[in-house]
């Protein structure tokens, strides 16, 4: 057992409770005050995508609720809202302060993501900023091509048998070709590691030659075609997209917006997006993260 493991039972056992990290510092609260109207802070007019437990009271979350995140869900109200279903926002246009959203996109299709783009340019106000951050692709087949392990550093965590459990692996990571752990970051239901029932699978010969014979973006292009819409509504937590700078910077630009930039861990443009106690907490190390102005 781990010491944050045993920290945590410990407490538990003596009824106390620990504070979760996500829980706002009041400390920070003032900087809304002073870089925003009363108006926005009360209509909570800052919107967290996929927030999951996040829970601050100046922002409204945005999520679908979902079996597979219902402990997450649990405790905070959030907007319901399916990113699949290409739907409007129910949020009016030109409102919104800021957008924010956390490996999120890596779990939807490209139409899917579209979508949100062109939504958050909408809802937001002039000057107003859209943040997010996904698994950096470009990072994961770097790893792939010079057989680096040791770049996917939850491998150890990802072969515990409650880890296994929790994200549906028929064996643990640690032995698992690099081919098809990078699988499983990027077209989950396709990796040969993933514990359901799938009618395709991705071998590390076939995973090769696909790579081998189509250019990059191609080749991650044709394996998330093969991802099922009806697999991954019954296993919301599998990837089904890629993502990199380029593709980040096109499809933001499609969506409306001109000011995007890549930006760093705890880097943001926006102040208040720089709390890292709240913000980008998400697997830093292999992450991009790219943020748009309108």
């Amino acid at each position: 057992m781990s010491i944050k493991k045993l920290i945590w039972k410990t407490f538990n056992k003596l009824g106390l409770k620990i504070e979760r990290i996500n829980k706002v510092d009041n400390s920070y609260l003032p900087i809304y005050k002073r870089l925003y109207k009363e108006e926005a802070l009360k209509e909570k007019r800052f919107y967290n995508v996929g927030a999951g437990e996040f829970s601050h009271p100046y922002w409204t979350n945005i999520d679908k609720h979902s079996d597979w995140y219902s402990k997450a869900q649990q405790t905070n109200s959030f907007l319901e809202y399916d990113l699949f279903s290409l739907e409007k926002l129910p949020i009016q246009d030109d409102s919104a302060e800021v957008i924010y959203s956390s490996h999120v996109v890596e779990h939807i299709s490209d139409e899917a993501a579209q979508n949100l783009f062109n939504e958050s340019y909408r809802i937001l106000k002039e000057g107003g900023i859209f943040r997010f951050t996904t698994p950096n692709t470009d990072l994961g087949y770097r790893a792939v091509k010079n057989n680096d392990r040791d770049y996917y550093y939850c491998i150890s965590d990802y072969s515990t048998k409650e880890t296994m459990e929790r994200v549906r692996l028929n064996k643990p990571m640690s032995e698992a070709s690099i081919e098809q752990i990078f699988l499983f970051e990027f077209a989950s239901q396709l990796s040969e590691i993933a514990d359901i029932e799938s009618p395709r699978r991705i071998s590390d010969e076939e995973f090769n030659k696909i790579f081998e014979e189509k250019s990059y973006e191609e080749a991650l292009n044709y394996i998330t075609s093969m991802c099922s819409k009806e697999i991954q509504g019954k296993y919301p937590g599998f990837h089904i997209n890629w993502w990199n700078k380029e593709k980040s910077f096109r499809m933001l630009k499609k969506a409306g917006f001109s000011k995007i930039y890549l930006s760093a861990w705890g880097q943001s443009f926006s102040p208040i997006l720089r709390e890292t106690r709240l913000f980008d907490k998400t697997h830093p190390k292999i992450s991009i993260y790219v943020e748009a102005i309108k």
